[in-house]
């Protein structure tokens, strides 16, 4: 395979086109980078020696393309293949191509496997094509020819296939990254059309403004080497709903508001009373003091331009860093337990990280415009296209699109991010709120919401439902009716809003609301209860946690217990290894809040793709299937060990501690992990150190465990699956792979009949199951699992109590009815019906 090398005055230029680059192809082609001199106080230049230790790096008989931009970037490459031998120097090509087109198109023919004069070739094209997409092939300087235009319209080598859109929402932001995702690694020309429109399938914003909606027939379009598989791998996207249920249920309120959408809601009726009425789009009633908070985008500095490199470096710099927030923001939410409000951050990091819009900011670059305002024009223009758009959805995104452009224009001018600090407990107005304000919200000061634009599917609506804050939009002159400091009063549900309520308004509001929290009380108090369905069977509902403040959370909650501590959250981000007593403090703090509750403590579960930074793990190329879990302690003795004396001396001091091990494959590394804990606790008692060996258990994530279950329940106390990991290993399907992701749902018939096939196993051996993953914490899922047999159900402690209620609902015998049908239906789409 042809490689490739990015040769550039500017480090960060560089990196930014490699890492481009490396996401078209996935990693499948060797790229290295030759960028900058050894200078921290003049970091720009080019160094001969590093281009040629690059080229060797990534050296291939089949040919390496050197990728260059301007003036000494040239004649340091060309000295750089002067000190090679000339027997490697023939398969050396420089490429005068566009540098980040150039790396873009080139990478992606490498990856297809093309010759180095077709790579250098498609390099070469990438401009032609881009000219040609933005209709200015008239302004294609003299001498070169047109007729080499990639054309997008090639009737006779196209071949194409139709999908009838059942998305509730359309084709937008989240599918269309899932579309990119899919099939922007195959060597062919790609296109989608719809409303007589034709767009590139490789650009997310490109898709998302084909404006396709719920009915649409939306045709893939594809000529090339791979066309064939571009169109199995968008069928197999589209038969999966571009990885979205279809069967989404927007709530009542959501449904009786639908016709009002942003632009009718323009005059608001008071009646008699002083109601006003708008559109509620989270319940609950609020009573607090209205406060006025407004967002507004950072303006531009008035600065002259710096030149490209500089401009571009910029511009990296802010992008990565706002890709890294918003990483660690969508992290934030799903770590609360709020998975689908966690990809609308995961969404906005897949707009941030379009090619199109770096390709965008680079040609407005090189005209000569300083970064801030080339960023503030396209966000300006991109939001625009939205807000052009008929759907009430696709609108909404455009406010998506302001929220990426007020952060990255921020860390452009390195302005701090605006926090909402309150003192006291408010009803928060404003014109409208980004998907980052809202997720920064206190719902313990933030006691309501009302917004003068927006709608019920705006990403803040459906963050402020996740958060239980009472919200109203579509008030009209909402800031200039509303004076800061008055009480007022909403009804996220009907949509009412009392800007000057009455004292008897007041009132009843209040009584309202006491009774509103009157039933959460009792909820609440139910959600403590033990969990029995109709006919009295108990289900164990325990918690998933990692640190001591989940363990409050999970009391709190309801949790009956502890189904896995994730014990490698000691071991990450850390210089050296926790020390054992340090270990042992924390499993005894965490046992000691469970009382005589069981409490598991999973052992260090870590692999290749989180490497600690005081452990020689090695570079694998398959990190999954690789030295992880239980492996990785068999091959680490000693580390291994710190953390069993630590359990081992825990244990003797809370015998409700009992330890799981990760990854098990075979008995034979069971047994050598229960002879390594014998010996811990030996070598223990020898020191006069009080030791208990605890229960045992193993996790069931690997198929190998579901085939070997029968010989390894006789060895342990208990079994827990692990859905998560299981469905990935069942369906050979890459969890974070966005083109096998409708392969990955724990709801697969081949992943629920290898949990029957443990289920069995365990009650055969006459020890207890139990499931830790996501698939536990699925309210739809209880009944199901409870007819397969599980004994224990452990999830994130936001999601106990409505899985407690969907525990009480369930009826033993009607479960078990309900599990063999789901298990004797054939497919995906079968068995959520059935669900």
């Amino acid at each position: 395979m042809v490689s490739i090398v990015i040769v550039s005055h500017s480090p960060d230029l560089a990196k930014g086109v490699h890492a481009l680059a490396e996401q078209m192809t996935q990693g499948k082609v060797q790229i290295a980078v030759a960028a900058g001199v050894n200078d921290p106080e003049n970091p720009i230049g080019t160094d001969a020696i590093a281009i040629m230790m690059a080229i060797e790096e990534v050296y291939s008989p089949e040919g390496v393309l050197v990728l260059v931009d301007m003036g000494s970037a040239i004649l340091s490459t060309d000295m750089a293949l002067e000190l090679m031998g000339s027997e490697q120097t023939t398969n050396v090509h420089i490429c005068a191509a566009p540098l980040i087109e150039g790396a873009m198109s080139a990478s992606v023919a490498a990856a297809a496997g093309m010759s180095l004069e077709e790579v250098t070739n498609e390099a070469h094209n990438a401009l032609l094509a881009k000219y040609q997409l933005l209709n200015q092939s008239a302004k294609l300087p003299n001498g070169i020819p047109t007729d080499v235009l990639p054309t997008p319209a090639d009737s006779e080598n196209e071949t194409e296939i139709e999908w009838l859109v059942q998305n509730p929402h359309g084709i937008h932001a989240r599918p269309a990254s899932a579309i990119v995702a899919a099939i922007s690694t195959f060597d062919a020309q790609i296109w989608l059309r719809c409303h007589d429109r034709r767009v590139s399938a490789k650009s997310i914003n490109s898709i998302a403004l084909l404006d396709v909606k719920q009915g649409d027939t939306l045709v893939c379009i594809a000529s090339g080497k791979e066309a064939q598989q571009a169109l199995q791998a968008f069928k197999l996207l589209a038969h999966n709903h571009f990885n979205e249920s279809i069967d989404e249920q927007i709530d009542v309120m959501n449904k009786q508001n639908s016709v009002n959408t942003i632009h009718q809601v323009t005059d608001i009726i008071e009646d008699e009373h002083g109601c006003l009425r708008a559109i509620g789009i989270s319940e609950g009633i609020a009573i607090a003091p209205i406060w006025h908070y407004r967002a507004t985008m950072p303006k531009a500095r008035d600065r002259s331009y710096l030149g490209y490199e500089q401009e571009w470096t910029l511009y990296t710099q802010a992008s990565d860093a706002a890709q890294q927030e918003l990483s660690q923001l969508a992290d934030r939410t799903a770590h609360a337990g709020s998975k689908s409000e966690s990809d609308i951050f995961t969404a906005h990091c897949a707009m941030l990280a379009d090619p199109d819009l770096s390709n965008q900011i680079a040609q407005q670059l090189s005209n000569k415009i300083n970064v801030e305002n080339a960023w503030s024009s396209i966000i300006e223009q991109t939001a625009q296209a939205y807000k052009d758009v008929s759907s009430e959805y696709m609108q909404a995104r455009a406010k998506d699109i302001y929220d990426i452009g007020r952060r990255v224009m921020r860390l452009l001018i390195g302005e701090a991010e605006q926090k909402i600090v309150l003192t006291e407990p408010v009803i928060l107005a404003a014109v409208d709120l980004s998907p980052s304000d809202t997720a920064q919200l206190d719902p313990t000061m933030i006691k309501g919401i009302i917004l003068e634009q927006g709608g019920s599917t705006s990403h803040s609506a459906i963050l402020a439902r996740a958060l239980g804050i009472p919200a109203i939009t579509g008030l009209n002159k909402l800031m200039s009716r509303s004076q800061e400091g008055s009480v007022a009063v909403i009804n996220g549900c009907s949509g009412e809003v009392w800007l000057s309520p009455t004292s008897l308004q007041l009132e009843s509001a209040q009584k309202e609301l006491e009774k509103q929290q009157f039933q959460k009380e009792q909820a609440q108090a139910t959600m403590i209860e033990k969990a029995y369905t109709q006919d009295g069977v108990s289900v164990d509902v325990f918690a998933n946690l990692a640190t001591l403040d989940d363990a409050e959370q999970a009391l709190n909650s309801g949790a009956e217990g502890v189904g896995l501590v994730r014990s490698e959250f000691l071991f990450m981000e850390r210089e050296q290894a926790p020390s054992e007593q340090y270990q042992y403090e924390f499993y005894s703090q965490i046992a000691n809040s469970f009382g005589n509750k069981q409490v598991i403590i999973r052992t260090l579960d870590i692999g290749g793709d989180k490497p600690l930074a005081y452990l020689q793990q090695g570079h694998e190329d398959n990190p999954f299937l690789g030295c992880r879990g239980l492996r990785l302690c068999l091959q680490n003795e000693e580390l291994f060990k710190v953390q069993l004396n630590a359990l081992l001396r825990a244990r003797a001091k809370h015998p409700n501690l009992h330890v799981m091990f990760p990854m098990v494959a075979t008995p034979e590394e069971l047994h050598q992990a229960k002879s390594l804990l014998s010996d811990c606790h030996n070598a223990l008692q020898r020191d006069g150190i009080s030791s208990t060996i605890p229960e045992i258990g193993i996790m069931i994530e690997v198929p190998a465990a579901v085939v070997n279950a029968k010989q390894l329940a006789k060895e342990v106390s208990f079994f827990s699956v692990g859905t998560n990991d299981l469905t990935q290993y069942v369906m050979a399907a890459d969890r974070g792979n966005n083109a096998v992701s409708y392969l990955v749902s724990s709801t697969q018939p081949a992943v629920l009949r290898m949990i029957e096939l443990a289920v069995k196993a365990a009650h055969d051996a006459g020890i207890p199951i139990g499931i830790c993953g996501e698939m536990a914490g699925d309210p739809k899922l209880t009944e199901t699992l409870i007819g397969m047999g599980i004994d224990k159900l452990s999830m994130s402690p936001i999601r106990i109590a409505a899985v407690k209620q969907a525990v009480r609902a369930t009826h033993h015998q009607q479960a078990e009815r309900k599990a063999k049908e789901v298990l004797n239906a054939e497919t995906l789409p079968q068995i959520l019906a059935i669900l």
